[in-house]
């Protein structure tokens, strides 16, 4: 059968985690994105169909990552490999021979291709790969419910991801119920939800969670596992334009006369809805005329990632990633910036598109910026041709924040790496700047990255935070705030 090329060499960590692989039939592999887990995940599946234990896998990722998944399979084994396409009849067609020893399907056509999958699984005996497992961190999804269904039909189990927990330790249960079907975190949510939360937003007994899933996870990150260059952090504090900043706080009071209104309890029990209304105000703090077409003046922030891309792109030979949460800012900045010969990513590109834009992103010098969506470009891109990364706006998703900055953090980066973070004074930009760091510490701590965190992460406290933040210069505002460091 076919092997591993063994051309391409191992590093100690992939080594060490092809082997915790491939001694378990249930495994999370939940190495810090960049550190190569489709290697590991690809060699061990490759050892153990010459072993005999498997005769295959099916590969299940986000769709934008199928064709990079053939990639890495036909560069790390000789495994005959077929990519299911979009569409059922493109889909029928991988089926017909069931020759192939690794399959590819994306995540949304599970529930369509059910059926013809339990009969894959039961026709030879193969691996159920998740990549970017926190996808199913949500229960009651059409998704996660097929993917539930289909995992007892699997030879073994894998899943991988760097953001195991992706906003929240809610987000480990499923993934960690289709790995041992609740044997570390119970069989049903509500169990999980009664043993480790406490009140609608806190956290108990996280000593223990950790405990639960260490046995069957492996989780190694970059500061220990490689010798990168490093990775700095830039803070820019803008000030908003004169009619953006009337704007902002004509949204900001209305916010906030609906805010006062509440208690503390009843702000946390609001706290989805809240949290809606707060991304229009970031949407403001980025760019007004992503709400108000008639919007003539240029936003603080743009004109301020003028200069920066001006002073960065001014080295010969760099190249930068601009990140924005928001389709029309892609399109306004590829349009701002064309002497730069942008490129963009953002959902709405078919696969082919997209991959067009990393090509030239990657191959042609000539090409310096890359401009894109994190929830469309966060995972399996390897875009180390930058070492700077600017973010023009972010919202509240840890794993959009984390997933996207290292795409340029990661092997094969030879330069030192560059995070620039565009904040908007006085604006819910700082909340959405305390809201992530306060959820990356409580993500660091549950899957063991650090050892200690504080009540108040563990509580998730942020009624008073809000209420600074929608009345700035009230005295409560100088109670708390959010810190002006980064891990």
């Amino acid at each position: 059968m076919a092997q591993a090329k063994h051309s391409v060499l191992q590093l100690d960590h992939q080594k060490k985690g092809t082997q915790f692989l491939r001694q378990k039939k249930r495994a999370g592999l939940f190495d810090e994105q960049g550190l190569g887990k489709s290697k590991q995940l690809i060699d061990a599946i490759s050892a153990e169909i010459v072993a005999g234990s498997i005769r295959g896998a099916v590969i299940v990722c986000p769709n934008g990552l199928k064709s990079n998944w053939a990639a890495e399979v036909e560069k790390f084994s000789s495994l005959p490999c077929k990519v299911f396409g979009s569409g059922r009849a493109a889909r029928r067609s991988a089926f017909t021979a069931m020759r192939a020893a690794v399959y590819v399907i994306n995540y949304e056509a599970i529930p369509t291709e059910l059926a013809s999958l339990k009969a894959l699984l039961q026709f030879k005996p193969m691996a159920l790969v998740l990549d970017e497992s926190h996808r199913i961190k949500t229960p009651a999804a059409k998704v996660t419910k097929a993917i539930h269904k289909l995992r007892a039909y699997a030879a073994r189990r894998y899943i991988l991801t760097g953001t195991p927990v992706a906003n929240k330790p809610d987000d480990l249960w499923s993934q960690m119920f289709f790995l041992d079907d609740g044997e570390a975190l119970g069989d049903s949510f509500e169990g999980f939800e009664r043993t480790f939360k406490s009140g609608r937003a806190g956290y108990q007994r996280m000593d223990e969670l950790r405990e639960r899933i260490a046995p069957n996870t492996l989780r190694r990150t970059k500061d220990k596992s490689l010798k990168l260059p490093p990775k700095t952090y830039l803070r820019v504090s803008v000030s908003l334009a004169p009619k953006q900043h009337t704007m902002y706080q004509t949204m900001r009071k209305d916010l906030e006369l609906s805010v006062r209104k509440m208690s503390g309890a009843q702000v946390v029990e609001q706290a989805d809805a809240i949290l809606a209304r707060m991304v229009r105000l970031a949407q403001l703090a980025s760019n007004p005329k992503l709400l108000d077409a008639d919007y003539r003046e240029v936003p603080a922030k743009i004109a301020t990632l003028d200069d920066l891309l001006a002073k960065r792109l001014g080295v010969q030979g760099r190249k930068v990633i601009v990140w924005t949460s928001f389709v029309e800012n892609i399109r306004g900045l590829a349009t701002r910036y064309k002497k730069y010969k942008p490129v963009v990513i953002y959902g709405e590109m078919d696969n082919s598109a997209r991959d067009k834009s990393v090509h030239a992103f990657r191959g042609d010098p000539g090409v310096r910026l890359l401009i894109a969506n994190p929830a469309a470009a966060r995972e399996g891109l390897t875009l180390t041709e930058a070492n700077v990364a600017v973010y023009l706006d972010r919202t509240f998703n840890l794993v959009d924040y984390l997933q996207s900055q290292d795409r340029i953090h990661r092997i094969s980066q030879t330069k030192p790496c560059e995070i620039v973070l565009l904040i908007a004074k006085d604006t819910v930009d700082e909340f959405i700047d305390f809201s992530l760091e306060q959820k990356h510490r409580l993500a660091q701590f549950a899957q063991k990255d650090v050892d200690q965190i504080s009540a108040q992460d563990l509580a998730l406290e942020k009624p008073d935070i809000l209420r600074a933040l929608l009345a700035p210069d009230s005295a409560e505002s100088q109670k708390v705030g959010p810190p002006r460091h980064h891990r």
